[in-house]
């Protein structure tokens, strides 16, 4: 006997395979150039000082010419969207507990001056270039060659900044703060700069992701759930599939998920089956790249999109 559970299933599978798709894609997804597409993580955080303006200009601009850069977003103790990745600012500028600080988790947070704690003006004091170091620096490099960007006057910058100074690409907007909520806010920034086509919204928290869907207008693009991507992971995994999966715009997925390997055609083919084109993170490595690059991805998200142009190219 087929039971209800299956029957959703089956119907999932009946329509992607008639229609392609359960809903309307958004502009961000319709419009987007063949791929395989550069996505620079951080705007390219081997490159330059991740999520700092210089690591935007350098992805964008050729020969690197990426197509899309994802950024991380919280916002300012006066209400303003700052792109950082951390809660706090000390593993990019040094303060507080330094450089050496490790990089925050959903979990816990290793900083201890906190963005959510200084207006805008007070963030852009600090020095955000102070702590990137060249990866291609010599072992006997100076520190002036080691740390190229240390007083050149790289700043923590805000989303309008950003997007008004990058006003033709597309971005992936990552929320990492969870409270108070960034959605509307960003929503409000969003109508106003008119930037719904060219940006996708990510926060790997159902919730967060929930009350965007809800909020943003219809043509408004977001990308799976931390939720959505463990269901299609097991619906790839599974001998029988893991259910019936809530379809999205876009798969901001990563390659590896929880100890399992998401390099999997059947994983790849079941998003793109729905309409949902998938970028693949974060791939960092010359022979993973290939990888990846072999499943049929539409985008790879990487530290060094100057690494994966060369792979594109070549």
């Amino acid at each position: 006997m087929t039971t209800p559970h299956r029957l959703v299933l089956v119907w999932l599978v009946v329509a992607s395979a008639s229609t392609g798709c359960l809903h309307d894609p958004p502009p961000f997804v319709t419009e987007l150039p063949d791929g395989p597409l550069i996505i620079a993580h951080r705007g390219g955080a081997d490159i330059a000082p991740e999520n700092t303006m210089p690591a935007f200009d350098l992805a964008f601009a050729a020969p690197i010419s990426s197509e899309i850069a994802e950024l991380d977003l919280h916002t300012s103790a006066d209400g303003e969207l700052v792109v950082i990745h951390d809660r706090s600012v000390d593993r990019m500028t040094g303060d507080g507990n330094g450089c050496a600080t490790e990089q925050d988790t959903e979990e816990e947070t290793f900083g201890s001056v906190l963005v959510h704690e200084l207006t805008v003006a007070e963030l852009q004091v600090f020095d955000a270039g102070y702590c990137y170091e060249d990866p291609a620096a010599a072992a006997d490099a100076t520190d002036e060659e080691r740390y190229p960007y240390r007083g050149q006057g790289v700043v923590i910058p805000t989303l309008r900044d950003v997007l008004e100074t990058h006003a033709d690409k597309r971005f992936i907007l990552e929320v990492k703060q969870q409270e108070p909520s960034v959605v509307e806010p960003l929503i409000e920034l969003l109508e106003e700069l008119d930037r719904f086509d060219s940006v996708c919204f990510l926060d790997f928290d159902e919730g967060v992701t929930a009350e965007y869907r809800e909020k943003a207008p219809d043509h408004a693009c977001v990308s799976l759930s931390g939720d959505g991507i463990r269901c299609w992971a097991s619906e790839a995994i599974m001998p029988f599939g893991g259910g019936a999966c809530e379809d999205y715009d876009l798969g901001m997925v990563p390659h590896e998920n929880g100890g399992f390997d998401l390099k999997k055609d059947r994983f790849v083919q079941n998003l793109q089956a729905l309409g949902m084109p998938v970028f693949m993170w974060t791939v960092n490595e010359d022979d993973l790249m290939h990888q990846v690059l072999d499943l049929g991805v539409d985008g790879v998200v990487t530290d060094r999109p100057d690494a994966l142009r060369t792979i594109l190219d070549e």
